[in-house]
């Protein structure tokens, strides 16, 4: 009941800050050019956009696939990031407590409003961890070892840091702007935008209509990210940092394509592998580089100097291979 009451606040704090925003003032920058500080209309409110997230929808698709096929490699360790229940309520939650005749069978919900915001203080509805920290407590792969696939590594690839023999090269986001800049400001633009995908991008689902697949940016829409404050000071006419993202994501592509068929290639041989086989080790470290790349998901956009090295050394491992 207590739950329920909180969920009920929060999302008449939500449409009470979504009327407000229609209301604020456009303010003026000394700039040659003025751009519009509102971003283009989204569908439905922000509830609507949560709800319909894949932060909310993967958890619900998760739990089924575990419960249809119990071989699927879902563990309870996702639940920590992936469970409103188990991040919030109840720690020592198990995939199988959403189970059918489970105590949370009717409480799939992935990430909800609650898992990011707390009720109350000076603005009502604020974030419970500000900074870097609001997303890098799930996304994030914590300690990078050679041999062993990375998963969500957004957090170690904006800092940049290195693995194996790849040294660590900080983005400029992190190195120059650590201190000011953050996920938030492109993932969750002025405060407006909770599909928590960049403006502009589009991605395409598997027939279960959750799980990524690929992901496509229109690069003039992108340019919205920059209507704001922090951004139009330096940022007053984005074309010059649209047009190197462009490229670099452009330059990572290819090199992604490349590789994918030699990795699907070898990922298939190495199941009748004798484990103490040379090319194990090889294909374990090799996948170490790409894998890094894939799981951060930006195609080069968080930190392209740190992803371009890291797909070179997985090209010269993975051609070790005999």
């Amino acid at each position: 009941m207590k739950r329920k009451l909180i969920k009920a606040l929060l999302f008449l704090s939500m449409i009470t800050l979504v009327a407000i925003s229609g209301c604020a003032k456009t303010q003026t920058v000394q700039a040659p050019v003025e751009p519009s500080r509102t971003l283009p209309p989204h569908t439905g409110s922000i509830i609507d956009q949560v709800r319909l997230s894949n932060h909310n929808k993967m958890f619900t698709t998760m739990i089924a696939e575990k419960e249809s096929t119990p071989s699927f490699k879902y563990s309870d360790e996702c639940l920590k990031c992936h469970s409103e229940i188990a991040i919030l309520y109840d720690k020592n939650a198990k995939v199988t407590d959403y189970f059918k005749g489970g105590k949370y069978a009717d409480q799939r919900e992935g990430i909800t409003c609650l898992v990011c915001h707390k009720i109350g203080g000076e603005k009502m509805v604020s974030l419970i961890n500000t900074g870097w920290q609001t997303c890098n407590g799930c996304h994030t792969n914590g300690a990078l070892t050679l041999g062993k696939v990375v998963k969500y590594p957004q957090k170690e690839m904006i800092e940049g840091l290195g693995v194996g023999d790849v040294p660590s090269k900080p983005s400029y986001k992190w190195s120059a702007m650590n201190t000011t800049f953050n996920c938030v400001d492109c993932h969750v633009t002025n405060g407006q935008k909770h599909d928590f995908m960049v403006p502009g991008v589009t991605a395409t689902y598997d027939p279960s209509g959750v799980t990524r697949t690929g992901t496509q940016l229109d690069y003039e829409e992108f340019k919205t990210t920059f209507n704001q404050e922090k951004c139009i000071t330096c940022h007053y006419d984005p074309t010059d940092t649209i047009n190197k993202t462009k490229l670099h994501q452009a330059e990572i592509t290819t090199k992604l394509n490349t590789l994918k068929p030699k990795f699907e290639s070898w990922e298939k041989k190495l199941g009748s592998m004798d484990p103490k086989d040379p090319n194990v080790k090889l294909f374990n470290n090799a996948r170490t580089y790409y894998s890094y790349v894939t799981a951060d998901a930006s195609k080069g956009a968080h930190n392209f100097a740190l992803a371009k090295d890291l797909l070179d050394k997985a090209d010269i491992e993975i051609n070790k291979l005999k």
